[in-house]
C-alpha cells in the first residue's frame, strides 16, 4: 500500500500497527487512465479514496458543457461525499485529467470497521469538515473575491499542478470565459508583478 496514504492518515489518526493492519486489509488500489471516470452522473458513490498520483476534475454537465466545481489534487481525499453519505445518485462527474492511482475503501467496509476501529469516526469527521470548508470557501469566494483574486489564489497554492489543467477548465472554475481568463493572465505582469515573481520562484 502506498506509504503516502499511511503518512497522510497519521496526521489525523494515530493507528497502532495492529489497527493499521486491520484497516489496510479493506483498502484497494485502483488505476485510472487519463479521461477515465472515478464517478459519473447517475452513479452511486460507494467509495472514498486518497489520490496517490494524478489529478481529477469535479464537474457538472449542463447543456453539453462542463461546469467545473473543483479539482482533486495529489494527496487529496476524493469522493462526492454528499452522495457517499446520503446514498444518492451523483449529479456530478469526477474525471482523471492524467494517469492516476487512488487508494480506496468501500463504504460497507467503513461501516463494518466502525465497530472495530472507533478511531475511524474521527477520520470521517475530519473528511466531512474539510469537504464542507472547501465548498464554503468556494461559494464565499464568488461573493467576496474577484475572478482575478480567485485565479491568483489557485496558482499560488498550486503553481505546478495548474499547468496541466486545460485553460477552459480553469476559466470555468473561476467563473469567467476562456477569453476572460486570457485577459486576466495578460494583465498579471503589469498589475501583479509581486505575485508573478513569487509564483515563478516556486515553479
Amino acid at each position: 500500500m502506498d506509504k503516502n496514504f499511511k503518512i497522510a492518515l497519521s496526521e489525523f489518526i494515530d493507528f497502532t500497527e495492529s489497527e493499521w493492519l486491520l484497516f489496510s486489509e479493506s483498502l484497494i488500489k485502483k488505476h485510472y487512465k487519463k479521461g477515465e471516470y472515478f464517478l459519473k452522473e447517475g452513479d452511486l458513490c460507494n467509495y472514498v479514496g486518497f489520490i496517490d498520483k494524478g489529478l481529477f476534475s469535479f464537474f457538472y454537465l449542463i447543456d453539453g458543457g462542463q461546469h467545473i466545481r473543483g479539482f482533486f489534487f495529489l494527496n487529496d481525499f476524493i469522493s462526492n461525499y454528499q452522495c457517499f453519505l446520503l446514498n444518492n445518485k451523483s449529479k456530478a462527474y469526477i474525471q482523471a485529467l492524467e494517469d492516476c492511482s487512488v487508494t480506496m475503501i468501500h463504504k460497507d467496509e467503513i461501516n463494518m470497521l466502525y465497530e472495530k476501529l472507533t478511531k475511524l469516526h474521527k477520520l470521517s469527521k475530519i473528511i466531512v469538515e474539510n469537504l464542507y470548508l472547501d465548498v464554503s470557501e468556494k461559494y464565499e469566494s464568488f461573493f467576496l473575491k474577484t475572478a482575478e483574486e480567485r485565479y491568483l489564489e489557485l496558482i499560488i497554492n498550486r503553481p505546478k499542478v495548474t499547468q496541466g489543467i486545460p485553460q477552459y477548465m480553469l476559466a470555468s472554475y473561476i467563473g469567467v470565459t476562456p477569453e476572460g481568463l486570457n485577459r486576466i493572465k495578460s494583465a498579471f505582469p503589469k498589475n501583479n508583478l509581486h505575485f508573478i515573481t513569487q509564483i515563478n520562484a516556486w515553479i
